[in-house]
């Protein structure tokens, strides 16, 4: 199947044409939804994002403009969706200090010891990166409210975030090593 194939169903959708969106749903579903569970380890939720893209391609259809394949449309919704439901999981997840203790105990980590490495690392952080980090994890903003309130691109923000993650884990992967 070929990806100028596509573009005439996609075409034949934008028309409100029934059986093209049947077909797109047909290809794509099964690989949409095995994607995004690599993504958000959820089956279910894999699949609610997925037909959540689909609803939102059907509802959208007569304003869209394809500027790849809509494979990669498909693809790159699907990974925005599964990235939003795993950063909104993140905020409304209730943290169980006894699930998550006998998981670093069983690596040999108190919980008091992972605290202060995580808090190591963060402040060997570049000023900035540190402030931005610490805006995102213990103030929760978005990256766009960081980026507004610091009057910088928001692109800047997910790099800072991207370089703090990184020096953290590096420091933890380093230092877990000694326990």
């Amino acid at each position: 199947m070929t990806n100028d194939t596509d573009k005439i169903w996609f075409t034949r959708l934008q028309q409100g044409n029934h059986e093209a969106f049947r077909f797109l749903f047909d290809r794509y579903y099964t690989p949409l939804c095995r994607y995004v569970n690599t993504l958000i380890l959820d089956e279910t939720g894999a699949e609610d994002i997925v037909q959540g893209v689909f609803v939102y391609l059907w509802e959208h259809r007569a304003d869209m403009l394809l500027t790849h394949s809509v494979q990669s449309y498909l693809f790159a919704a699907c990974r925005h969706k599964a990235l939003n439901h795993l950063r909104d999981q993140r905020k409304f997840t209730p943290f169980v200090p006894e699930q998550h203790d006998s998981i670093y105990e069983e690596m040999g980590v108190e919980m008091d010891d992972l605290h202060r490495l995580i808090e190591e690392a963060v402040m060997c952080l570049p000023e900035k990166c540190g402030k931005i980090f610490r805006m995102s994890r213990d103030e929760d903003l978005s990256y766009k409210e960081i980026a507004e309130r610091e009057g910088i691109a928001v692109k800047t923000i997910e790099s800072q975030i991207h370089t703090a993650i990184k020096r953290i884990k590096r420091h933890l992967t380093a230092n877990l090593r000694l326990f």
